[in-house]
């Protein structure tokens, strides 16, 4: 049988057709890429980040990490981010005013202790956590010589900052040995005992550390053991935030922090703020996103605007307005 070479009509009929069919395609929706501060992972990409494509049809796509290190990332360009959720509006500040001027406060998460049932200390710990022990006591454990406390670097993260100014301020409040601090931390701002903010607490679920540093919503979303702190040390309560003023952190650059309530802070990287942006923190501030910080083991409350209020994509505003 002889097959003929196809005719001049039929060729263009078939280019028609294929042309017909990808201009009745739908273009694929920009992705929102978010920065985050390390602690929000677990809720951005196995919670919120799939609600929020699911619900938009936008892609989602993020990144975490210490909020001053990410901070310094976007601002140098390294990271291509359109939304950069931080703990406290300290490093976002860091992106004013050529990439933004404003944020929502719209969340916080205690500092709590967190530790291995795995440890040699934690039948120790165990009863400090069911307040059948002072909370005191935790201190004096974590300064026994042999003990692996995990925490962040302080020079990069807010978690960090606050665990070392939460530790300064237990030895004031509890009356503590002086050297207390130095013996659980030692050197402030560097050491081995310096994880990554994403790191520290699975290794601490691998048991190689006995406790660390973590907020009150990762050891609930990682199912850990932990102790919680008092509202003076646990840097989360508004109305106790002239305690934490009261405590001052030198860090390796020479400059001086001083000790602040820790919000979760989110804002739109880019001076108008890209569609996908805007939709990504409309849904934060939603009753599904506010659901879901506060299943998470967040405490919510009605966003707060920080910065130039005026500048804030009109959008936002009036979901502000309306809420």
């Amino acid at each position: 049988m002889r097959y003929g070479l196809p005719s001049m009509a039929s060729i263009v009929l078939a280019g028609l057709l294929g042309g017909c069919g990808q201009s009745a395609q739908t273009p694929p929706a920009a992705p929102v890429h978010v920065a985050y501060a390390g602690s929000l992972e677990l809720l951005n990409n196995q919670i919120i980040g799939p609600a929020f494509q699911r619900g938009t049809g936008i892609p989602y796509q993020g990144q975490g990490g210490g909020s001053f290190g990410i901070a310094h990332e976007i601002a140098a360009g390294s990271i291509p981010a359109n939304v950069f959720e931080s703990i406290g509006y300290a490093p976002i500040k860091i992106l004013e005013p050529r990439q933004t001027s404003w944020a929502l406060e719209i969340a916080a998460s205690p500092l709590v202790i967190a530790f291995s049932p795995h440890s040699r200390y934690a039948a120790q710990l165990d009863l400090i956590r069911e307040g059948r022990k002072p909370v005191q006591d935790v201190f004096q454990i974590m300064a026994q010589p042999g003990f692996k406390l995990g925490r962040t670097n302080p020079n990069t993260d807010p978690q960090g900052q606050a665990f070392v100014m939460m530790v300064e301020l237990a030895q004031k409040q509890y009356h503590l040995p002086a050297g207390t601090v130095s013996r659980i931390l030692g050197p402030l701002t560097s050491g081995p005992e310096i994880y990554t903010e994403e790191g520290v607490l699975s290794l601490l679920q691998t048991g190689g550390l006995d406790a660390s540093s973590a907020f009150l919503s990762e050891a609930q979303e990682r199912h850990l053991d932990y102790i919680p702190l008092p509202a003076s040390l646990n840097f989360s309560s508004p109305a106790e935030a002239g305690v934490y003023q009261s405590a001052h952190l030198t860090l390796s650059s020479g400059s001086v922090v001083t000790g602040t309530p820790l919000t979760v802070d989110v804002t739109a990287v880019g001076r108008r703020g890209a569609k996908n942006a805007v939709a990504f923190i409309e849904f934060l501030i939603s009753p599904k996103g506010q659901a879901a910080f506060q299943k998470a083991g967040y405490q919510v409350f009605a966003p707060k605007v920080l910065g130039a209020a005026k500048n804030m994509p009109s959008p936002l505003q009036h979901a502000l307005a309306h809420a």
